[in-house]
């Protein structure tokens, strides 16, 4: 009989291992850092290539014959989904572009992108500290 108790209890730390691991998964899966119950005033930003550009506070537009390559494009609007001020951002991640927005380098500012919406191209940009 002492036998059983000892089987059950390995199931039992088995079957509580199994649910924490899932719960951990779940969590991993579904980005679990964009939950929460702030209010958060969100910056007009994109993420590439672990870079973060800004929309040029000018909202200056860009000429076609200026633009390189595609560089990628929107997976995942922030300011939609997200309400914890923790959030880290992703590559793929914009504050407030439609998922699916195209994202272009520029041929001679390697400290911009140029961002495709309704068809005009408007210059994001990095930072300086």
């Amino acid at each position: 009989m002492g036998g059983k108790i000892v089987l059950n209890r390995k199931v039992i730390v088995f079957i509580c291992i199994g649910i924490l691991s899932s719960i951990l998964l779940m969590g991993y899966i579904f980005r679990i850092d964009r939950f929460g119950m702030s209010s958060i005033d969100w910056v007009d930003c994109i993420q590439i290539n672990n870079i973060k550009y800004y929309k040029d506070i000018n909202k200056s537009t860009i000429e076609y014959s200026l633009i390189d390559k595609k560089i990628g494009k929107v997976k995942f609007n922030v300011s939609k989904n997200v309400h914890n001020s923790s959030y880290r951002f992703r590559d793929g991640d914009a504050t407030f572009l439609d998922v699916g927005t195209e994202i272009n380098s520029l041929k001679s500012n390697k400290n911009g992108v140029a961002v495709k919406i309704d068809g005009i191209y408007y210059l994001y940009v990095v930072m300086k500290d």
